[in-house]
């Protein structure tokens, strides 16, 4: 047994112990478990590498005096890896794959998903029901993503919608649980039913200023968020659209927002403070169960209360 230096293109150096038999398949394994647990990579590498579920997609490569090595199975002493007057140096990065559909990508484990530049829509659940998906790259030549398109994608952790996106369906992102971030941009109109109900790992949301309609469940059971930010150019909140969002302390609701569907804010049990129009219609149980919300923080002007509350 023996300790061997690998550096890294970051500018760090790695020590793992090895034999001569080791093959480079283990070795590749004791440097993704290296990367995981240095201190000094933590430092150097951003967050989003370190997420528990992001390291599922990362692979190490190993070059041997600046050459590719492409074997697994070779023992290290077979190349040369053991020999001083060589630089051995780990090169990490995703795993990815173009892909359309699941299909194309059952038998690659956990990877990226890069949707290819030729695509115009993502077809109605092409990816539904696959927790193989981790990251998604949508190239600007999609303009619509379809129903249900990754429902259920539990490992899915970030996504950035492009500018070409206008249309995102009833249910695209609905369920994915480990979704933590994500970017919609100006170009979509309305977000549809249910498009993202149960993202419960999903903290803030900035709707932006081009959305006129928040569709019925958009975010409910979103049990994390904790802001959401309303643009003026909103009119209508669907019904359920944020029920079940347990995180959530407070809410201003601006002066365009003409109506608010039954349930709205439902069960939305840490809701301290609400921001609304005077003029403003609720829907019935619009805050039902929000125990923490006192009613003389709604407008005099609504006068339902126990429709509103109950």
């Amino acid at each position: 047994m023996r300790e061997l230096q690998v550096n890294t293109l970051e500018g760090g150096v790695l020590t793992v112990r090895v034999q001569a038999t080791t093959t480079i398949g283990e070795l590749k394994r004791m440097l993704l478990k290296k990367k995981q647990t240095n201190r000094i990579e933590r430092r150097i590498l951003k967050a989003e590498v370190l997420n528990r579920i992001e390291r599922r997609i990362l692979k190490a490569e190993v070059l041997v005096g600046g050459a590719l090595v492409q074997s697994d199975y070779q023992p290290l002493a077979a190349v040369g890896l053991l020999d001083a007057e060589f630089e051995v140096t780990v090169v990490y990065s995703r795993k990815e794959v173009v892909a359309a559909t699941k299909e194309t990508i059952y038998s690659k484990g956990f990877v990226q998903v890069n949707i290819p530049a030729s695509l115009v829509e993502i077809s109605a659940r092409a990816f539904a029901l696959c927790d193989q998906v981790v990251r998604v790259a949508i190239p600007e030549s999609v303009t619509a993503i379809g129903e249900d398109a990754f429902k259920w994608c539990t490992s899915l952790v970030s996504i950035t919608i492009p500018e070409s996106v206008t249309e995102v369906g009833e249910g695209a992102f609905a369920e994915c649980s480990s979704l933590e971030s994500i970017t919609i941009p100006d170009s979509v109109t309305a977000l549809a039913a249910r498009a993202f109900k149960g993202c419960k790992s999903l903290v803030s949301i900035t709707i932006p200023e081009s959305v006129t309609d928040v569709g019925e469940g958009a975010f409910a059971e979103c049990s994390s968020l904790e802001s959401i930010t309303i643009p003026d150019s909103v009119t209508a909140l669907g019904a359920r659209a944020f029920k079940g969002c347990k995180s959530l302390v407070s809410i201003t609701i601006p002066e365009s927002v003409t109506n608010v569907g039954e349930g709205a804010f439902a069960e939305c049990s840490s809701l301290e403070s609400v921001t609304i129009p005077e003029s403003l219609a609720l829907g019935n149980r619009a805050f039902y169960n929000c125990s923490r919300l006192r009613r003389n923080t709604l407008p005099k002007s609504i006068s339902r209360y126990w429709e509103v509350f109950f």
